[in-house]
């Protein structure tokens, strides 16, 4: 009796464990749990951003406009794009930069290339084969304005005082965090400016600007940005006002290729004052 009593509980016993490891036949009580996959706050972002002393990139950019000019009683209409391309390096802690450019107009297909050296607030521009050191009456390009762009305006700069803010839209996609900001009209007005200039007699509006940023864990892969734009430049010739209206739009498109990888930038050995 004793021993039938024995294994009665025995069995009891094994069916409660069978129970609570689910091995119990045809049922299943352990519970299910979905791990969902943690992103980087954008504190962490900003503190991979600020990891970086040096970086490579490639950044591309497209202006497309429609040109109408307009002179007495002639009117001319005409569709420009102008194609930026940039490789260049940027060393922080040195304060050292080195951007291969090449630009191309449309219709045409004129190509032309530069490059820019910049060794702490000396800015070395390379046009033709001939280097230029700038300075304020030289090539009608103030190297302040050339500094600025590259050292406040480059696209780490550029995208750690934009993760200080909240985004509009975040979005998650094959393992990349995308963030989308509303770009400032100051902020358009200094890259528009930095991309073509300002004349003196001269207009301009800037709207719908959207940045994107693209960031796979903490790091920072690349981006986009785009805005319309429309100018309005008058002038004299021959004696009658020449108007010239432009309105169309930019794009931009950037990627980082490498980060903290040092590199060497010299000042060119001969250049021009």
């Amino acid at each position: 009796m004793k021993r039938l009593s024995l294994i009665v509980l025995l069995l009891l016993f094994m069916s409660v464990i069978a129970m609570y490891i689910g091995e119990s036949p045809g049922s299943s009580t352990s519970p299910k749990v979905t791990l969902k996959p943690r992103h980087p706050s954008r504190e962490e972002l900003l503190d991979g951003l600020g990891e970086i002393r040096q970086f490579t990139f490639i950044e591309n950019t497209s202006v497309r406009l429609n040109m109408t000019i307009r002179q007495g009683n002639l009117t001319r209409s005409q569709n420009i794009t102008i194609v930026y391309n940039r490789k260049g390096y940027l060393d922080f802690t040195e304060r050292k930069a080195e951007i291969n450019i090449t630009t191309l107009v449309f219709p045409g297909g004129t190509s032309t290339s530069s490059r820019e050296v910049i060794i702490g607030n000396d800015v070395y521009v390379s046009i033709g084969g001939s280097w230029f050191k700038l300075t304020n009456e030289s090539l009608g390009l103030p190297p302040s304005l050339v500094l600025n762009m590259t050292w406040k305006y480059n696209v780490v700069n550029f995208t750690m005082k934009y993760l200080t803010r909240k985004p509009v839209k975040v979005e998650f996609r094959n393992g990349t965090q995308f963030l989308y900001y509303n770009i400032t009209y100051d902020d358009l007005k200094t890259i528009f400016e930095g991309l073509l200039g300002r004349a003196p007699n001269m207009t301009t509006n800037l709207t719908n600007g959207i940045l994107e940023l693209r960031f796979r864990g903490i790091t920072l892969i690349g981006g986009r940005a785009g805005y319309r734009v429309s100018t309005h430049i008058w002038g004299e010739r021959l004696g009658q006002r020449v108007n010239v209206y432009e309105k169309g739009f930019v794009y931009d498109e950037f990627i980082i290729t490498d980060v903290n990888v040092k590199k060497k930038v010299e000042a060119p050995s001969a250049f021009h004052a």
